[in-house]
This record gives C-alpha cells, structure tokens and sequence, in this order.
C-alpha cells in the first residue's frame, strides 16, 4: 500500500528587529532588508521610515519622530525618544526576534543596546558609533552588549578589535546607491543651460534648522560667484518638503533651486559647497570639489568644542586623514570668504583637477560596492 510523500517542511520565518532613528539609517536598512530577502523568509519590524516602509518593514515607530539636531535638541524630544524606547523593549518581549540590528543614531541606540542584551537579544550594530570623535571608552564599553559591529570605514575595524568588540568591515554603503538620478544632459536641459556653463552646488542641509542656519549664506555665494563668472550658474539642492521661505526673494531669484536632484547637482557641479554631514562624503565620492561648511547655535558649539577630539568635523577629511576639502565653521563661514576660496578653483583648471584627484584617492580607500550584501551575508548567519 503506497503512502503519500511527506513534504519537505518549510522553511523557517526568520525574525528581524531593526532601530533606524534617521533618514540615512532608513535607507541603509532598506537596502539591507532588500538583501535579506533573496536569502529566505524574513519578518522585519522596526523603527522605520519612508525608505523601509517601502521595503516591507513593519513600523513600530516612525523613524520621523525621532529625528532631532544639535544637542539642545535632544532635551526637545525627551518625551518621544523615551515612549520609543518602551515601545521597542515591549517589541522585544512579544515579537521575539531572532536579532536586533540597531543603525547609527548613537545617542539613542548606545542606551538602548545594553537593556536589550540585559533582556536576552542578539544585538547586531551597523554603522558605528563615532567613538573616535566623541568618547573613545564607548568601545569597551560596546563589547559587552554588541555580538557583531558592522562598520563602514577601514580605519574603525582596528580602534574597536582593540577595544575588544567583535567587528567586521562592510565597505561603506554610499558606493551602492550613489548615482545621479539623472543624465548630465538631461539635468542641464531641466535647468535650461548649455554644456559650456558651469554648475556650482549648494547643499544648505535637509533639517530646517541646518537650512535657517546655511542657506542665506550659500545663495548669497551662489549669487557673488555667478556676478564674477559669467558661465556660473548656482544651484541649490533641496530635501523634499524643504522650501526658502524665509530667505529673502530678491536673492533666491539670483540661483537656480531643484528638488530630487542631489546626485545630479553633486555629480555635474565644477564644485560644491556642503553642509557637514553625510552629504559630503557623497559629493567627495562622485569626485566633486567641494567647501564644508557648518553653523549651529552656540550652546551646541560650546558644547561639541569641549567634546569632539577630531581636527576636522568633515568626513571626506576625517576619512582621508588629511584635509581634502577646507571647511569653513561657525565665524568662519562667511560669503565673501567662501567666494574667494571657490573663485581661486574655477579661475584655474588646474587646481580643479588636483583637488578631483585626491578625491579619487579616497574614493579608492573605501573599497568597491557590495557593502548591502556583505551586510546581508553577516545579517542571515546571525538569524539562524
């Protein structure tokens, strides 16, 4: 008498939490969770945003809730950064994943992390924390609660072995995601201007504040530089929802303002100015000159002045070890010195392509794409 074959048991749901508190986060954790995918059945629930929403995560926060600037800030959110942290610890205890993976966002996830393995998770951390600018002790501390650090820089590998924390390098995700979102020939017909005129970026910051604080100074750059070339053009680079509302009309009339166009603009300038932050990088790794430029309120300044340990506060120098793109801070950013600076680059070709090369040679100290996957590969080994 025949039997029916037993079929092959399924294959187990593997069980993701992840705690994405920025926008950057949200899509490096997207891209991960698009990896994890073609490796087997994954359940993600997380603090997400519009980027892993859209890739199948399951939202127990909204990444937006959580965003804040400066330190001054934090105090601002405290209410909201403490009702996420229960919210999460109670998703820990009723949706029981197989590993938490925690992304950037250090001043809220480097509390979180320590009450989550005290709970029993599995905690995996994906772009570290800055210890090498703020509190070196946090790596030894780390090495009590973080089963695996993925970092994103080669030179953090070494500080965090050495701290005792179980560290692998990814690569850095940018390299995966960083073309523009269109061709050069098609952004300057968008624009209206030919081959022969020449692009100058303005990347003011996505926060509203970074825009009160950046912009009027970026157009009346903008403005200045278009006045002493005549093949200039300046172009500002906005974050969707993000307006010049509170810049004087007159001036936001002298430069040309795009949305959804950061890439292109980082791409296709002759050089750029660029608020601090991961936007540097990204136009020092599309090969782009560029200025770095920072201002925050003074109770912010004075605080990160006793705090930060660094001589530079942008990364494409920080990585590089070296000034790669000068960057002008607090008094120091101002027009007229900022003209003079970009003026001295597009008066001569030659300093243009110096400053491209040793941009390519950072480029080069990053390694290849496939950090997404690489991740994805440390990830799926850890939610078996």
């Amino acid at each position: 008498m025949g039997g029916a074959l037993n079929p092959a048991p399924a294959a187990r749901e593997r069980r993701l939490l992840i705690v994405a508190g920025e926008a950057s986060g949200d899509a490096h954790a997207a891209r991960l969770v698009q990896a994890l995918r073609s490796r087997g059945d994954v359940r993600v629930r997380a603090v997400a945003g519009p980027r892993l929403r859209a890739a199948g995560a399951e939202t127990i926060v909204p990444q937006e809730d959580l965003a804040v600037i400066g330190f001054s800030g934090i105090l601002a959110k405290l209410p909201v950064l403490f009702a996420a942290r229960k919210a999460i610890l109670a998703e820990l205890a009723t949706f029981q994943p197989d590993a938490v993976l925690l992304v950037d966002y250090p001043g809220f996830n480097l509390r979180l992390g320590p009450q989550l393995k005290q709970r029993g998770a599995r905690v995996l951390y994906y772009i570290a924390p800055q210890v090498w600018a703020w509190h070196a002790e946090r790596a030894a501390e780390m090495a009590a609660w973080v089963d695996r650090l993925a970092v994103v820089f080669p030179f953090e590998r070494p500080i965090f072995e050495a701290a005792g924390v179980n560290t692998t390098f990814v690569g850095h995700p940018l390299l995966d995601d960083l073309a523009p979102e269109l061709d050069e020939a098609a952004f300057r017909a968008e624009l209206g201007i030919g081959p022969a005129q020449r692009i100058v970026g303005l990347l003011p910051g996505s926060r509203v504040g970074e825009l009160k604080a950046h912009a009027t100074t970026l157009l009346q750059v903008g403005a200045s530089l278009a006045e002493r070339f005549s093949d200039v053009v300046p172009v500002v680079a906005l974050a969707e929802g993000r307006s010049l509302a509170h810049v004087d009309p007159a001036l936001v009339a002298k430069v040309r303002v795009v949305k959804g166009r950061t890439h292109a603009v980082q791409a296709y300038a002759a050089c750029c100015v660029v608020a601090s932050g991961t936007a540097t990088l990204e136009t020092a790794l599309l090969g782009t000159p560029l200025a770095i430029v920072y201002r925050v309120g003074w109770l912010n300044h004075a605080i990160a002045k006793r705090v930060i340990k660094l001589q530079h506060i942008g990364l494409p120098n920080i990585v590089a070890g070296r000034e790669v793109a000068p960057e002008f801070v607090q008094d120091a950013f101002r027009a007229e010195v900022l003209v003079d600076t970009l003026g001295g680059w597009l008066a001569d070709p030659a300093v243009l392509a110096a400053r491209r090369a040793a941009l390519a040679d950072l480029k080069a100290s990053l390694g290849g794409p496939g950090c997404s996957e690489r991740l994805a590969d440390l990830v799926w080994e850890r939610l078996q």
